[in-house]
């Protein structure tokens, strides 16, 4: 049996090298099924990895977000969401005061793409600037290493102070203590307070590019805005319900009735993990989709090469039924043969897969764990293409008669 199995995988292997050409242009469509999986796969993996890791630090211990539209990220029918009413800072004051398992309610609200002048230095255009209350650094997992934090006594002051991140550092002081110093965001001059802790990057882009200054400054230089409040549970044993007493105040401020959906949205990391799952989980079908699709072309190809391998070897096959070959055997060798060239493809595309995976960790500077079990799919994907799209072309080559196979020209 196992000498008959190897003879057969020789003689697929010979078939396949004989018809380079026609086999390379038969497996393409393995090729790409596979490589689409292992690619899509191993993406997917390593975008879920950073946001595994990035919403462990998105917001400190017993910590969540209320905010005027459900969770960033992937969402679908965001028109439903146009008329909800503004998220105002009197909600903070209500929640400190009717929330008893609530500690501390931060509010803030951000304005993008903005650029930092010192002198001639300037920094990116992708400084974020945000208007914070004193809770901002601590609700969001921020740490000043020099100068200060922004106080509440700030908040009643007219000054124009900032707390900058380190890619301003970097990009307008250099290695010259930046704390005293002036800096200008579009026309506007601020004092340099305190610096941010270093963050790092994720998904190629810098974590440190921010800047905060008081909320009411904000408000006075770029007009008030709908904000998002941050706010922190006394402990992990109340958080659930920190959320349940902040509801319930919101509906109120809100003027909601019994029954009415909430017209806000309450953010954790978690809710952002879940809601990228439901993405991935979409992606990995259609990622499914295009390699069903690909592998069926590539079984209609592989079945229609092994239907000329068989009309191409009628002789041969006479030969060997004549000689008291039989016909378990011949069917063996053929199925093996069509599964051979599926596993070529297959493993041709696992190749791309991987090079893939590799380019995409160079660019774009994020990890990229291949999942063990993609490929294992891909192998039984490959398998079952072979075996289904061979069996056919292997029962015509045992059913042939041998009188009349030898007598095949």
């Amino acid at each position: 049996m196992f000498t008959a199995s190897y003879e057969a995988l020789r003689m697929a292997l010979e078939a396949v090298w004989a018809h380079k050409m026609r086999a390379a242009l038969t497996l393409l469509g393995v090729v790409v099924g596979v490589a689409t999986i292992i690619a899509s796969m191993t993406v997917i993996a390593g975008v879920r990895k950073i946001i595994d890791d990035q919403m462990k630090d998105a917001l400190s211990a017993n910590v969540f977000q209320v905010q005027r539209y459900d969770n960033v990220g992937f969402q679908f029918g965001p028109r439903r969401r146009e008329r909800r009413p503004e998220m105002k800072p009197e909600l903070a004051e209500a929640i400190r005061e009717r929330c008893p398992s609530v500690r501390a309610v931060g509010v803030e609200v951000w304005k993008g793409s903005m650029t930092a002048r010192r002198g001639g230095l300037k920094s990116p255009p992708t400084v974020g600037l945000a208007g914070g209350t004193p809770e901002f650094a601590l609700n969001n997992g921020l740490y000043v290493d020099r100068g200060r934090f922004l106080t509440q006594q700030d908040m009643t002051s007219t000054r124009h102070l900032i707390v900058i991140g380190d890619d301003v550092v970097e990009s307008l002081f250099g290695t010259i203590d930046p704390i005293g110093e002036y800096i200008r965001i579009g026309p506007d001059r601020f004092e340099v307070i305190g610096t941010f802790e270093k963050r790092g990057e994720a998904l190629g882009e810098s974590l440190d590019s921010y800047c905060c200054i008081p909320l009411p400054v904000f408000f006075r230089l770029y007009g008030e805005q709908s904000v998002y409040l941050t706010v922190q549970a006394w402990s992990s044993e109340v958080f659930d319900q920190a959320m349940d007493e902040v509801t319930e105040v919101m509906r109120v401020e809100r003027r909601l009735k019994p029954g009415e959906p909430n017209n806000f949205a309450i953010w954790t990391p978690e809710t952002l993990q879940q809601s990228f799952r439901s993405f991935s989980q979409w992606v990995t079908v259609a990622g499914f989709g295009i390699c069903t699709i690909s592998l069926l072309v590539a079984g209609i190809g592989i079945m229609n090469i092994m239907l000329i391998s068989v009309t191409e070897r009628t002789r041969e096959i006479g030969v060997r039924m004549a000689l008291g070959g039989k016909r378990s055997s011949i069917l063996r060798q053929f199925i093996i043969e069509a599964i051979m060239l599926s596993e070529v493809g297959g493993g041709i595309g696992i190749l791309v897969g991987f090079l893939l995976a590799i380019v995409i960790n160079y660019f774009l500077h994020f990890p990229t764990p291949i999942p063990v079990w993609s490929i294992t799919l891909a192998v039984v994907f490959c398998s079952a293409v072979g075996l289904i799209f061979g069996i056919w072309p292997a029962v015509k080559a045992a059913r042939l008669n041998p009188i009349e196979a030898l007598h095949h020209e």
